[in-house]
C-alpha cells in the first residue's frame, strides 16, 4: 500500500507539474517543443519532489540515470536497435509493393534537423523517466518485476490513446513497446537502453517520411504513401501496422541474448 500510495503521489505531481509547465509554455508556437519540454520537465520535477518526500537520501540518478561506460554502451545499443527496427518496418511495405516514397516541397534545414533530433531525445528521456523510472522501481520492489512491466506498459499505451488516427492495433503495439522498454530496464538496471530504443525508433520514422504515433513531422523532403494500412500503419504510422507487432518478439529476443548489459 505504501508503494501504491507513492506511485499515486508521483502521478499527481507529474500532472500538476505538466499543467503548470504547459501553461507557462503556451507562449511557444512550436508544438513539438512544447510537448517535449512539458513531458521532460514534468517527469523530472515529479521524480525529484517524490524522492525528497519518500527517500531523501537517494539522488536523482538512482532511478536509473547513472552514467558510466556500460550505460553509455547501453544507450548506443538501444539507438542502434531502434533505428534498425524503424528502418525494417518502414522499408518492408515498400519492398512488398504496398507503399512508395514521393518527393514533397519540404525544404531541408540542418538547423531544423538538429532541433528535431535533440527534442526527440529529450522526449524519450522524459517518457522513460515517467514510465520506467521511480514508479517502475517502486512496483518492482513492492510486487514483482512482471507487475512493474505490465502496469507501466498499460499506462504507456493509455497515454497514447488520445493520439490522432489511433487504432486498437496501434494501442496494442504501444503496449508491446512498453513491455520491450520494461524488459530493457530490467536487463540493464538503468534507463539508458530503453531511452536509446525509444529515441532511435522515434528518430527513424519521421526521417523516413512516415507518421510518428499519429503526428506528421516534416523533417525531410519525402513522404511515404501507403496502399495497405495493415502493413504500414496508415495515418498513425508503422506503430499501427502488423510489422511492428511481428518485430517485438525479435527485439525481446535480442535484448535477452545480449550480454554485459547490467550496471551497478
Amino acid at each position: 500500500m505504501r508503494a501504491v500510495l507513492q506511485c499515486f503521489v508521483f502521478v499527481f505531481l507529474f500532472f500538476a507539474g505538466s499543467v503548470l509547465f504547459g501553461f507557462l509554455l503556451q507562449l511557444i508556437p512550436n508544438l513539438l517543443l512544447v510537448s517535449t519540454l512539458d513531458s521532460f520537465l514534468g517527469s523530472l520535477v515529479a521524480t525529484v519532489v517524490a524522492l525528497r518526500m519518500f527517500s531523501p537520501q537517494r539522488p536523482l540518478i538512482s532511478v536509473g540515470l547513472h552514467w558510466n561506460t556500460r550505460t553509455r554502451n547501453n544507450l548506443f545499443l538501444g539507438i542502434l536497435l531502434g533505428v534498425f527496427f524503424g528502418l525494417v518496418v518502414t522499408a518492408l511495405p515498400v519492398l512488398m509493393g504496398k507503399a512508395s516514397w514521393r518527393w514533397t516541397e519540404t525544404e531541408f534545414s540542418p538547423g531544423a534537423l538538429l532541433m528535431f533530433l535533440v527534442l526527440i531525445l529529450f522526449g524519450a528521456i522524459g517518457e522513460e523517466i515517467l514510465f520506467r523510472g521511480l514508479v517502475f522501481q517502486r512496483l518492482q520492489e513492492a510486487f514483482h518485476p512482471a507487475t512493474a512491466v505490465l502496469v507501466t506498459s498499460v499506462l504507456f499505451a493509455w497515454a497514447h490513446s488520445g493520439n490522432l488516427s489511433v487504432t486498437w492495433l496501434a494501442l496494442a503495439n504501444t503496449f508491446l513497446w512498453g513491455v520491450v522498454f520494461g524488459i530493457a530496464r530490467l536487463r540493464t538496471n538503468d534507463l539508458w537502453l530503453p531511452i536509446g530504443l525509444h529515441a532511435g525508433w522515434n528518430w527513424m520514422l519521421p526521417l523516413l517520411g512516415v507518421e510518428l504515433s499519429g503526428f506528421t513531422l516534416e523533417v525531410v523532403g519525402w513522404r511515404l504513401d501507403t496502399s495497405d494500412p495493415l502493413w504500414s500503419g496508415g495515418a498513425y504510422g508503422p506503430e499501427a501496422g502488423i510489422l511492428t507487432t511481428l518485430a517485438m518478439p525479435l527485439v525481446v529476443s535480442l535484448l535477452w541474448r545480449a550480454k554485459q548489459l547490467r550496471s551497478a
